[in-house]
């Protein structure tokens, strides 16, 4: 898994394709608010980000850990470039109050829902 804080990786660019899935751990950075958790420090911004990214059907799920240190999102995109691109312009991780780990992933479909 890769960290992404403030630093900027542009890599190469890939070519467009079918949509990957990448799941993302988001935790506290370096300038998280001390004493304070997920569940009640102020991250408008990024819950705002998040919001938006449901709204353009990126986001598929999000859940936040019982505890509140941390959360993770399963978020599709057509290139890794977008992924990072996605998490470095989150404006918490610009301000280093989080972070993130990406993961590509796959689905499993363990049950039918039909």
């Amino acid at each position: 898994m890769q960290t992404y804080t403030n630093s900027i990786n542009n890599g190469e660019h890939e070519s467009k394709g079918i949509k990957q899935l990448y799941f993302i751990l988001w935790t506290m950075g370096e300038n998280f608010p001390s004493h304070k958790t997920f569940s009640n420090a102020d991250l408008q911004r990024h819950e705002n980000y998040i919001r938006q990214a449901y709204t353009d059907g990126r986001l598929l799920m999000a859940a936040l850990f019982e505890n509140g240190s941390g959360f993770i999102t399963i978020i599709e995109a057509e290139t890794e470039y977008e992924i990072h691109k996605f998490v470095r312009n989150n404006p918490e991780v610009a301000d280093k109050k989080i972070q993130a780990r990406i993961k590509p992933c796959r689905p499993v479909y363990w049950k039918n829902y039909e």
